[in-house]
């Protein structure tokens, strides 16, 4: 049962998935995945630096299975931070929120 509290738009996957978040000019950061969704993750990173709410990023995670070492690549905005990690919301169209058409 959800509680009143419970605001998300799709079911959560508790996971612990390694994952790098990339945003423009700076060095990557690597987290591990935790709380999936369609429409987003929750990152948990040692030392989360201040971000902003509404900037664009790049997902990577690790899949690994057996010998085989996967990348998969996602558009992420961030949503939210805490001081245990980031909040990225996916896009789910072709163009990010801040794309100028081009």
């Amino acid at each position: 049962m959800n509680s009143e509290k419970e605001r998300r738009h799709a079911p959560r996957l508790d996971s612990r998935i390694s994952a790098y978040l990339i945003m423009p000019a700076s060095a990557p950061l690597r987290g591990v995945a935790k709380n999936i969704s369609r429409s987003g993750v929750f990152i948990e990173i040692a030392k989360p630096s201040k971000r902003i709410i509404g900037e664009p990023a790049r997902l990577v995670f690790t899949l690994e299975h057996g010998n085989l070492v996967r990348l998969a690549r996602y558009s992420v905005v961030i949503v939210r931070e805490s001081q245990h990690g980031i909040g990225l919301g996916f896009w789910h169209s072709g163009k990010a929120p801040d794309s100028r058409g081009t």
